[in-house]
């Protein structure tokens, strides 16, 4: 092989794998900005998704904020204090209870003071009954809201990590890539240059491959 050849194959060589290292670079680059454009939508979505669950998280902190009734007899008994339907309800049973006892001439009777007493009791209890299953509700609400903020914001986090993951694999594989095509060009430029015998290996005869 002429040396004029060598050296042509020596330049084309090496612009080969500059161009080669650059588009593994220009990959990687692309790949890494890709992933953050993923990386921005991500967290963009995640914000948009915990704002549509924000409102029923104040309907979860409403039902934190109520639970001290579930247990407190003060607060189921203030819940009666003045209450209209509390009221009605028991004068409803009242005077069924004392039209019942005329009727049967006893409205003096001990078992009618009873029932009156216990009327207090069957008038109050489906009320606070029905508090503490608007309670619950709420509290069911937060935890349900919780569950969705947790699970939004552990999906975020792994999607990404799995980006993040991605971007240094790219990076890595640009610079992986970039030294393969130098690497390729500097074997080919190497393998030109003995099969000239510019470096002594190419040659027969004695000639010098720099004559």
């Amino acid at each position: 092989m002429s040396g004029w050849v060598a050296g042509a194959i020596v330049v084309g060589s090496v612009i080969s794998a500059d161009a080669a290292g650059d588009a593994a670079s220009s990959s990687a680059r692309a790949q890494m900005s890709a992933g953050e454009r993923a990386i921005a939508e991500q967290r963009r979505a995640a914000e948009e998704g915990l704002g549509f669950l924000e409102p029923f998280g104040a309907l979860g902190q409403r039902g934190i904020d109520l639970s001290g009734f579930l247990g407190d007899p003060r607060a189921q008994f203030d819940l009666l204090q003045n209450n209209p339907l509390f009221d009605l309800a028991l004068q409803n049973a009242n005077q069924q209870t004392q039209a019942s006892s005329a009727a049967r001439g006893r409205a003096s009777a001990g078992d009618t003071l009873a029932q009156l007493s216990n009327n207090v009791l069957l008038s109050s209890q489906p009320l606070i009954d029905r508090q503490r299953q608007d309670i619950f509700g709420l509290l069911g609400i937060g935890q349900n809201t919780a569950q969705a903020q947790a699970n939004t914001a552990l999906g975020v986090g792994s999607n990404i990590s799995n980006l993040q993951t991605g971007i240094g694999a790219a990076q890595a594989g640009g610079i992986v890539g970039q030294s393969n095509a130098e690497q390729a060009g500097f074997s080919q430029a190497l393998s030109a240059l003995l099969a000239s015998g510019v470096l002594g290996g190419g040659q027969s005869g004695g000639g010098s491959g720099l004559s």
